[in-house]
């Protein structure tokens, strides 16, 4: 499982960031889009109607792929990561934006953003390697920081809850075992994509027992459902912050 520490090493350390980390062209061509089609789709579907009530607070911001898109619409933006070096990027490619506020965490606190005074969260290729404890962690500040009746949008690791049960069996076979588990869980005999062991259910109990509503969970989105999120078998959750 992806820890804290394997986070802030690979993230702020090794990863090359290249493009400032608009790298999902592979998940375009999976789904056979242009890479802008399905990136243009999942702003204007997901993030765009969220950003645009108010305060926005994005988790993981990297170099800022999203960011730009949160600053375009949020009249007041908070970003939240753990690794220094992504919020100096983000600082230096935003510089000119003061409704950007920057918070450095060391795994999931959220502190000094004020509880209830945010009106949109958004989070996407960040859970899909967080452990479960990390995500229980960010679960419960998400439900603080956001306002009554806010929405959230988390995109995450989605593999099926029974693939999880046999992962105990499958371990101790070694190798063979976890090729075994990567295609139950996955269908792929190699490159997980560093996912986490979480499925849907999972994550939407932990969401529930954070005081957050589930409105929806969806792996694909567009007029045909032809953009998509399921190639190494993600979701994304959509959330509400009771009234």
């Amino acid at each position: 499982m992806p820890t804290v520490e394997w986070n802030r090493k690979t993230w702020g350390k090794t990863h090359s960031w290249e493009r400032s980390g608009d790298e999902w062209a592979f998940m375009a061509a999976y789904c056979r889009q242009p890479y802008e089609a399905w990136k243009d789709s999942l702003v204007d579907t997901l993030l765009a109607p969220g950003a645009g009530r108010g305060t926005a607070l994005e988790i993981g911001p990297g170099h800022g792929r999203w960011t730009e898109h949160l600053l375009a619409h949020s009249p007041k933006v908070w970003i939240v990561d753990v690794n220094e070096s992504c919020l100096d990027r983000c600082r230096e490619r935003f510089a000119d934006r003061p409704e950007l506020n920057v918070h450095h965490t060391p795994g999931f606190s959220m502190d000094p953003v004020p509880d209830s005074s945010v009106d949109f969260v958004w989070s996407f290729d960040v859970f899909v390697h967080l452990d479960p404890d990390v995500i229980t962690g960010y679960l419960g500040e998400v439900s603080r920081v956001m306002a009554p009746g806010a929405s959230a949008v988390v995109h995450h690791a989605g593999k099926p809850d029974w693939t999880l049960r046999l992962s105990p069996l499958t371990r101790r076979a070694g190798r063979p075992g976890r090729v075994a588990q990567r295609w139950l869980s996955q269908h792929r005999w190699r490159d997980d994509g560093n996912r986490s062991d979480v499925s849907p259910g999972a994550f939407a109990a932990w969401a529930r027992d954070a005081g957050l509503t589930v409105v929806g969970q969806r792996t694909s989105w567009g007029p045909e459902d032809q953009y998509t999120v399921d190639k190494y078998r993600d979701c994304v959750t959509e959330l509400r912050k009771p009234e």
